[in-house]
């Protein structure tokens, strides 16, 4: 009994050993490592502020008369004379353009090739854990591309490093300087243009949501039609608050989410990861408008990051995979640096779908009963 008592005591710490290396090795340090700038043995941090910090701190020292490291270039002004972000060249990770991802969504990879392992390097040694998604199209590379931060990481000695990265911003790729063994570009960081008056900005912005309840409301009739859903959902006037809400997505189970919840956990995650800043005008305080011009950005993308999935059965591989019939939209929101005209296209986006379900409807012999939401989401802007 003593020996096999031993047996279990030894076992279960051989867990808890496990487990602990498990944690270490798959999470990024926490911010709360953070030491001031005075120690020159700070710990290294990453992630997108401590990105653009590093950024900030080579133009420092090259203006106070230093040595211009590779990653900075000079300072370049738009047609107005304003500053535009500064350029700096960093890491690109080739995906097909079909991969695009939009802000707050998250990719799972798997890196074993020996170039990528050396991508994934340089990134967490010289970039803060921040790389670029360079989407692969058939006439070349296009030239937006979503800026990632590496979230969480785990190497696997035989099997590589396992990687997740969410998008944090955008950045425009303005020269490629490598392409072995892994791909390298100068890239600028690129920022929405917001409207000094968001009137009209909300009013899309609230045809959005009607349609968000419109498209939930007949594709629940058109399940319940073709006896692929055997339950309502409960629909509220308001799609979500704008407060605070926990954007810990991992254990969010996105297939069995109406389109409405998709929507409302689309607006919470691009909202939680959307470090961009605004400025507010005196002329048009956030008292006087509904939603605020985060609040509005948040929803001018979770449009185009709330699609519902379907499964779709591969006859060769006989595998499930996701199929995303957006892309095309998806790529033109992430090329957009307006906020109200990406507003007003996943407007448009919303109102074909629309016309695509009620054909649907149609053709199931069904007519669907128009809400009151109906006649105020018809008349949206262009």
């Amino acid at each position: 009994k003593k020996k096999m008592s031993k047996m279990a005591t030894r076992t279960i710490m051989l867990l808890l050993s496990i487990l602990t290396m498990k944690i270490h090795g798959f999470f990024l340090p926490s911010s709360s490592l953070r030491t001031t700038a005075h120690n020159r043995n700070k710990v290294k941090l990453f992630g997108i502020n401590e990105w653009r910090d590093e950024m900030m701190d080579c133009a420092a020292v090259y203006a106070e008369g230093g040595t211009k490291t590779s990653s900075a270039y000079d300072d370049e002004y738009d047609e107005d004379g304003n500053l535009l972000p500064a350029a700096r060249e960093m890491c690109v990770l080739p995906f097909p353009y079909e991969d695009v991802l939009l802000q707050g969504e998250t990719k799972e990879l798997r890196l074993y090739e020996d170039r990528f392992i050396k991508l994934f390097e340089e990134c967490m040694s010289k970039h803060c854990g921040v790389v670029a998604m360079g989407l692969l199209a058939e006439s070349g590379i296009i030239q937006t591309a979503p800026l990632c931060e590496i979230e969480a990481y785990n190497r696997i000695e035989g099997f590589g490093i396992f990687v997740t990265v969410r998008v944090v911003g955008r950045v425009s790729l303005l020269e490629l300087t490598q392409q072995e063994p892994y791909i390298k570009a100068v890239c600028r960081e690129l920022s929405d243009v917001i409207p000094p008056n968001l009137d009209l900005p909300n009013m899309v912005a609230g045809n959005i949501e009607n349609f968000m309840l419109l498209l939930s409301s007949m594709q629940f009739q058109l399940n319940e039609a073709t006896s692929t859903a055997s339950s309502s959902s409960s629909y509220n006037t308001r799609l979500y608050s704008y407060e605070e809400e926990d954007d810990d997505d991992d254990d969010v189970d996105y297939h069995n989410m109406d389109r409405i919840s998709l929507f409302r956990e689309a607006f919470h995650i691009a909202k939680a990861t959307d470090t961009q800043g605004y400025t507010i005008s005196a002329q048009h305080s956030p008292e006087e408008s509904e939603r605020s011009a985060q609040d509005l950005t948040a929803i001018s993308w979770a449009a185009f990051t709330s699609f519902p999935k379907q499964l779709h059965e591969d006859s060769k591989q006989r595998a499930t995979t996701m199929i995303d019939e957006n892309v095309n939209y998806r790529i033109q929101a992430l090329d957009i640096d307006d906020l109200f005209e990406r507003l007003k296209l996943a407007s448009f986006m919303l109102r074909e779908e629309k016309a695509e379900l009620q054909a649907k409807l149609a053709l199931a012999g069904l007519k669907y009963k128009k809400l009151d939401d109906d006649s105020s989401s018809s008349s949206d802007s262009d």
